[in-house]
């Protein structure tokens, strides 16, 4: 989404044109299409970059997750995806704290029920809506894939369904302010989820700062690289 994206297209911005950023949007159409989209324009490999939930109580808001593996209850044959490994050492290297461990992709956004079930069946540590499907249109590619993830929402946080209805905006100072008159009651967990967004994209754009090499950066970011 826009707001994932934010931090990661300034860092891009006047940089190398053989990397480039496709907000894809939500779920399993949008991110397929985006992945084939980078395969008929000649991608050496994608990497998928945006927030998730955590199904570990421990972690908080602007951790980021590497996972080695990809999950999801809806898998053919309950089918689990490997991320690349090269790509997800390249990713390590600029996040060293990130945690490891699955994701799990989901269908909708999971509420604190479903992340506690998650949990406790053992399926993985951060759930997302994309991460399964674009590692397998990735392989069905031939292209090699990793994803980083930055956690939005802890645990036991529930979020507002209609985060989904727009893949284009996500969470941001102009959708709370729209939902307070209809909602005033929801503000405090909508300006909290605000903060926290800005929060999980500062840290994702970290992530993926350190992991690109220096000619793709701007000159801010490309002294703030060289210091990690």
């Amino acid at each position: 989404m826009a707001a994932e994206a934010a931090g990661i297209r300034r860092i891009l911005a006047g940089g190398g044109a053989d990397v480039s950023l496709d907000i894809a949007g939500i779920g399993r159409r949008n991110i397929a299409a985006a992945v084939g989209r980078a395969a008929a324009g000649g991608a050496d490999a994608v990497i998928t970059a945006g927030f998730c939930g955590a199904l570990d109580p421990r972690l908080r808001t602007g951790d980021l997750h590497l996972a080695g593996e990809f999950r999801s209850p809806d898998a053919p044959a309950g089918r689990a995806m490997p991320a690349d490994a090269v790509l997800t050492a390249c990713l390590r290297a600029a996040a060293p704290d990130a945690c490891d461990g699955p994701s799990v992709t989901v269908a909708a956004i999971a509420q604190p029920e479903c992340k506690a079930a998650l949990w406790q069946a053992g399926a993985g540590v951060t759930v997302n809506m994309e991460d399964y499907w674009a590692a397998m249109a990735a392989a069905d590619a031939g292209i090699p894939f990793a994803a980083v993830r930055a956690v939005l929402d802890t645990a036991g946080q529930a979020l507002p369904e209609y985060l989904s209805d727009d893949a284009g905006s996500g969470v941001s100072k102009a959708r709370v302010a729209a939902a307070l008159p209809i909602h005033p009651g929801r503000a405090p967990a909508l300006v909290r989820l605000a903060r926290q967004s800005r929060l999980a994209a500062q840290r994702l754009a970290d992530g993926v700062t350190g992991a690109l090499p220096a000619d793709h950066l701007t000159g801010a970011d490309r002294l703030a690289g060289a210091d990690r």
